[in-house]
């Protein structure tokens, strides 16, 4: 059965209709993490229970290999008795079987309206983190806290935010919506930044705006972009301004940093094949360095070959292959595929950032990039068909 047919076959009720789904998911991720992961928990059941939700997850060219995959993550942190691993494990399958069902449900309509969604609810992000700041100040004005808003940690806040700042950047780009909405969102988020203090997420925005620039061919802005971004590096390196916060501790945190990915080299030579299952890192050294709790590897890369080895690692990256590879195919193939150029600057920003931290393993974060994703559905159809999309607002 194509999905077209699949997906024109059922419309769900009024209050779960597909689009619903993914408006709730999008809502959720702004909410307090807890909240987050009772509402993304729900909806990742639903889908997997309901029968016609079901039929849209396993569809697309390459998802039989997930199959293989979620048994690969389940079955071995089950082996080493790696329980944390496992609920990890389990909490991912939800998240990627999600994943796959926003993707075939996903129309360009309804992308761009979540997009704007998830723009409109950075804002109360935004506002828990000032009046989070301002109570800080009032009560400790001695220490300057980083601020984690609704996120759990500083991190992950500075990720949700850089994302929204590249979702703003696309949106003017592609001129969709009202201008000086999305310019006051993305300075809104900027705010955000410099209230996390987190130093990587600059780097994320600044490489999702240049591929950005660079798939929408704006070659002059692109040449203006790079030329503040050069202006932006010798005022802060050379003439040794305050611009970004926390960048006087740099050397302390890649020192940290380097001790980590030291451990974690030590236990991908000891164990090469099959990992030990997601949260290995924790599960194995079940230690922290300078006072700080150490879960993972601060590493996307070196955090794959951990929980999964070269065997788990292999698997899954076949399935990121075929995705990526069917994302080029539409772009070449399809006219007006505006939508991976956004996926394709948050992929890369996702993945230079993942060189240093592992921001995406977290229940607000990655169903945003999953979102973001998804949006290849839209462009794999190029309005072939259509979905139906109400909306509950």
């Amino acid at each position: 059965m194509t999905i077209e047919n699949i997906a024109l076959k059922r419309r769900l009720d009024l209050t779960l209709t597909y689009s619903n789904i993914i408006s709730f998911a999008a809502v959720s991720i702004f909410l307090p993490y807890i909240l987050s992961a009772i509402v993304m928990t729900f909806l990742a059941v639903y889908i997997i229970l309901n029968k016609y939700t079901r039929q849209l997850i396993f569809i697309h060219k390459g998802s039989n290999l997930l199959k293989i995959f979620f048994g690969y993550v389940l079955i071995i942190p089950l082996l080493y008795k790696n329980w944390l691993g496992l609920l990890v494990g389990v909490g991912m399958i939800m998240a990627m079987t999600f994943g796959l069902f926003m993707r075939s449900v996903m129309t360009k309509e309804l992308y761009e309206r979540v997009l704007h969604l998830i723009c409109i609810m950075s804002l109360t992000s935004a506002g828990y983190a000032i009046v989070e700041k301002l109570l800080n100040s009032l009560l400790d004005s001695r220490h300057s806290h980083r601020i984690a808003s609704v996120f759990s940690h500083p991190n992950y806040f500075g990720t949700i935010v850089g994302t929204v700042i590249i979702i703003c950047a696309y949106k003017l780009l592609t001129h969709q919506g009202n201008k000086i909405f999305y310019i006051l969102v993305g300075l809104v988020n900027t705010v955000s930044i410099y209230l996390c203090k987190s130093m990587f997420v600059w780097m994320e925005v600044f490489i999702g705006v240049t591929v950005l620039l660079l798939m929408l061919k704006y070659y002059r802005l692109l040449l203006l972009w790079l030329s503040t971004a050069v202006a932006g590096g010798i005022a802060i390196f050379i003439l040794k301004l305050p611009i970004i916060p926390r960048l006087s501790d740099m050397n302390v945190t890649i020192s940290l940093r380097e001790q980590i990915w030291a451990l974690a080299v030590r236990q991908i030579k000891a164990n090469p094949l099959f990992g030990h299952g997601f949260m290995s890192f924790s599960f194995i050294y079940d230690s922290s360095i300078k006072n700080n709790r150490i879960p993972h590897a601060h590493s996307i890369y070196l955090d794959m070959l951990m929980n999964f080895g070269i065997v788990g690692s292999m698997l899954f990256l076949w399935f990121l292959c075929k995705y990526y590879l069917s994302l080029f195919y539409t772009r070449i193939k399809e006219n007006n595929t505006i939508i991976t150029s956004l996926i394709l600057a948050v992929s890369v920003a996702a993945l230079v950032h993942g060189a240093t931290d592992m921001t995406l393993l977290w229940i607000q974060t990655f169903p945003l990039f999953l979102i973001i994703v998804s949006g290849l559905g839209a462009d794999e159809k190029n309005g072939r068909y259509h979905i139906n999309a109400d909306w509950f607002f």
